[in-house]
């Protein structure tokens, strides 16, 4: 998918004060900043990136679209990541602001999705055809699957791929203005959800703590 927008919003730099937030991060807690800043159905892609006076209905479009089309219930999807807020709260991406080559983070939680391609996998492992997954394992222990990382060859996979087919993309970009890449995280469940982007905000606040 192409990541020329198809936006006219040049600079949204300007509406966020990194250094107020840096040192919001900072003297908050964890719960704070994930309440703050990752709950709520405000979404700042839909907000101040493509300017949507009612941003909330757009982002329920958005999620209902989803819905129909990966069969994905409407109350299991959701943007995290720096399309969320604006910027990226990734320990290894130092308070990044979203731009042009930034993806879209999109949370599924069903623990019935995450267990199939789980099963999936796990086929390939004990066949001998995946020898090296350690990348794949660490995101297991915490609960979720990156389906970047999965094999193409599993029919489960193509599946998926027909689904979230070139046009489920175009309508994307011509109905909502999206042309920013989707990055998939299949959840085991929102407590997975939570604990994994907590965590990465613990240790985004230690590394922020340091440069102090």
């Amino acid at each position: 998918m192409s990541n020329t927008l198809v936006t006219n919003k040049d600079n949204m730099d300007g509406k966020i004060d990194m250094e107020k937030i840096r040192r919001e991060i900072i003297g908050s807690d964890t719960n704070t900043i994930y309440r703050k800043y990752l709950n709520g159905n405000e979404v700042w892609y839909f907000k101040e990136f493509l300017n949507e006076q009612n941003y909330s209905n757009k982002y329920d479009e958005f999620k209902h679209y989803v819905n129909d089309k990966l069969k994905i219930r409407f109350n299991e999807i959701a943007i995290f990541g720096s399309a969320k807020c604006g910027f990226s709260l990734s320990p290894d991406k130092n308070l990044s602001l979203f731009n042009e080559k930034s993806d879209i983070d999109l949370a599924l939680v069903s623990k019935d999705l995450y267990m199939e391609f789980w099963d999936e996998y796990l086929k390939k492992i004990y066949s001998g055809e995946i020898v090296s997954y350690n990348k794949f394992a660490k995101g297991v222990v915490r609960k979720f699957i990156e389906l970047e990382q999965f094999p193409e060859d599993v029919s489960l996979y193509r599946e998926w791929e027909k689904l979230a087919d070139v046009e489920f993309y175009q309508h994307l970009q011509f109905e909502f203005g999206i042309a920013h890449d989707i990055n998939y995280r299949i959840f085991e469940s929102w407590d997975a959800v939570e604990s994994y982007y907590k965590a990465g905000i613990s240790e985004l606040k230690r590394t922020l703590e340091v440069s102090i």
